[in-house]
């Protein structure tokens, strides 16, 4: 990240799931910035009044948009398997995007959470996917690089 001269824009898709699990994406976001990336997060760009549904669609398909970091915990991968809430509605839109071209790069899972037995917290449309484990202290300076 560090060195890069042209600013990556990201948006982040996660669930609400708790609100220290929101304060870490909120941390998340803030040092991808501070690192220069350009990021996209509900808290900070969808205005009341806004189509929280449009919004999701924009970030999505929006081709000035590089990636979409899927935030992957427990209520994250519930949801999006079983499509509620608003992850539901995000993983209908991704899950598309990502089985219509396998050889995409622009979604990317982040497994902040593993299950009892250590299996990554990833939905189903992402589980064949490499993704960017940070659910441990231990590993996270490392894989954030």
């Amino acid at each position: 990240m560090k060195g890069s001269t042209i600013q990556k824009k990201a948006f982040i898709s996660y669930s609400w799931t708790t609100p220290q699990h929101e304060q870490w994406v909120l941390d998340l976001a803030e040092r991808l910035t501070i690192d220069g990336v350009s990021i996209i997060l509900d808290k900070w760009d969808l205005k009341k009044g806004q189509d929280k549904h449009v919004f999701m669609e924009q970030m999505v398909n929006d081709p000035k948009v590089d990636k979409v970091l899927i935030i992957c915990d427990l209520g994250y991968q519930q949801k999006a398997n079983s499509r509620k809430a608003g992850v539901g509605t995000e993983s209908q839109l991704i899950s598309k995007e990502v089985y219509d071209n396998v050889n995409q790069e622009k979604f990317i899972a982040i497994v902040k959470e593993r299950t009892k037995t250590g299996e990554p917290c990833i939905p189903h449309f992402m589980a064949s996917r490499i993704y960017i484990d940070l659910s441990t202290e231990n590993t996270f300076e490392k894989n954030y690089e």
